[in-house]
């Protein structure tokens, strides 16, 4: 019987399994569990023992590509210098929030707290939507639509955009206030996903259709590289024996077989 050659826990790793005849798919003294069903979005067709990873969205199933970078979130800061002042503004994006010395159910007003620090904790509680809602900030404010809020150093608030991507680099960051200074008037850091990394093999075909769609994925076993079905990218053997390492847990796929 062969095992899988843990590398680390949930990470792929090289095979050492006996060699595939034409017609196996997998090494089947290996176990090649199936996971949950994945989505498909609509109009996208995949043949079965397809290599696939997660589309940019984050949200469906696409084809796995040689090339890929994880895309990052665009972020910014805003500095107190001091406690603020009644009706200094801080827009992010197109949300204004207000410092008031106490806060009414008015959405968007932010209390002034008795240091930097303690007004810039209220404004970040104001933005998620965390505690203090009618004591720290207008009982009718919202957790903001597009960003969200941390406490980067004492005084300093952090904004990192909701979604990954260079879209969030157009979120605009201002304020008009003595007290209060962002770094840029943008967030900046943005960055779009570039190709779709390997996470599974589908286990049946999935037919272009309107509607979107769902299917089960191996996520570990030693699979046959010359039955599988990649994209163009993988062009060599080497590519497809690199396929599925630095893979994230739970997948432990093996797509190599000894000559």
């Amino acid at each position: 019987m062969t095992s899988i050659p843990y590398a680390q826990p949930g990470m792929a790793a090289r095979d050492v399994s006996d060699t595939f005849t034409s017609a196996e798919i997998f090494n089947s003294a290996i176990p090649h569990p199936v996971t949950e069903d994945f989505p498909v979005a609509a109009d996208v067709a995949l043949l079965a023992l397809s290599v696939v990873g997660l589309a940019a969205s984050g949200l469906s199933l696409a084809m796995a590509t040689v090339l890929y970078v994880p895309g990052s979130k665009a972020s910014g800061r805003l500095v107190f210098s001091a406690v603020g002042t009644a009706d200094d503004t801080i827009t992010i994006g197109a949300t204004v929030y207000t410092m008031k010395a106490a806060p009414t159910t008015v959405a968007g007003k932010v209390k002034i707290g008795a240091t930097a620090a303690e007004t810039a904790s209220n404004l970040i509680a104001a933005i998620n939507g965390g505690a203090g809602s009618g004591s720290l900030y207008g009982s009718a404010t919202t957790p903001h639509p597009d960003v969200v809020a941390r406490t980067d150093a004492a005084g300093i608030v952090g904004i990192v955009a909701k979604a990954v991507g260079a879209a969030g680099n157009a979120i605009a960051t201002t304020e008009a206030g003595t007290a209060t200074a962002f770094v840029n008037t943008l967030l900046v850091g943005g960055a779009d996903q570039v190709g779709v990394a390997a996470l599974g093999i589908t286990t049946a075909p999935v037919v272009d259709t309107d509607a979107a769609q769902r299917v089960a994925i191996y996520r570990a076993g030693n699979f046959n590289p010359d039955a599988l079905n990649w994209d163009a990218s993988f062009d060599t053997d080497a590519k497809r024996e690199a396929a599925f390492r630095d893979a994230p847990t739970p997948t432990n796929i093996l797509v190599r077989k000894r000559l």
